[in-house]
């Protein structure tokens, strides 16, 4: 490999790991913030005399669209600020369901293709049958969990993931990096994609918001999308 190619290959799955790790702190934030926005809304409607089982009983068409619980908000699937008109888009976190067909390209089919070849050499080394039973106990298991790991990441498709495990037992990797530049760049941009929909959550928003005034804004821009309230 060239040292242009290789800086270019670095840089790609440099951008990838940062995409999916921004992609993990977005979606933990918005799920640890969840509680503390429920709660919050209801602290402020019962402030404001905002009787919320008269509007979810006066709304259950829209709820139930939008949750398909028609008796209560649900948090868990959140929903994008708007500040329009616009309908209100569940939001599906889960970057590996996808609700459109995809078809593969060349490179996902070779990326998929080298990259199995490279879990069965890593298996090699971590798979419950094949580690060495001299090891230490603490050795065994954690090679065990490496191995749960690998597995996972080839299911994800996080292929990054086992290069770094080939890299910690020295076990050769896949030369194809014409193809894995280009997989890589695209699969950044689709994760982008999904970190840039879930921050326009208003969980995690209400995650990032630092004071009461903040917080206050946001439920009320929530309230006015979902009932069209104005507080």
């Amino acid at each position: 490999m060239s040292v242009s190619k290789k800086l270019k290959w670095k840089r790609a799955l440099s951008r990838l790991r940062f995409c999916y790790d921004e992609l993990e702190y977005t979606t933990e934030s918005a799920k640890a913030a969840a509680p503390g926005f429920e709660k919050f809304y209801r602290r402020f409607c019962a402030e404001n005399k905002i009787d919320i089982s008269q509007l979810d009983q006066a709304n259950k068409q829209r709820l139930n669209d939008l949750y398909g619980r028609p008796d209560m908000i649900d948090f868990e699937p959140d929903i994008h600020m708007d500040s329009g008109d616009s309908a209100i888009i569940p939001h599906d976190s889960n970057l590996s369901k996808h609700s459109e067909e995809y078809e593969m390209t060349a490179d996902d089919i070779a990326m998929h293709e080298s990259f199995s070849k490279l879990f069965k050499k890593i298996a090699l080394k971590l798979h419950p049958d094949r580690i060495d039973k001299s090891l230490p106990e603490d050795e065994k298991e954690m090679r065990a969990s490496l191995f749960q790991k690998a597995n996972q990441a080839l299911e994800d498709k996080k292929y990054y993931l086992l290069l770094d495990y080939a890299d910690r037992y020295n076990i050769t990797t896949p030369k194809n990096y014409d193809q894995q530049i280009r997989w890589m760049k695209r699969e950044s941009e689709k994760v982008v994609n999904t970190v840039d929909s879930q921050k326009n959550t208003y969980n995690f928003s209400f995650s990032q918001a630092e004071t009461e005034e903040e917080r206050e804004e946001i439920i009320k821009k929530f309230l006015y999308q979902v009932f069209k309230i104005v507080v």
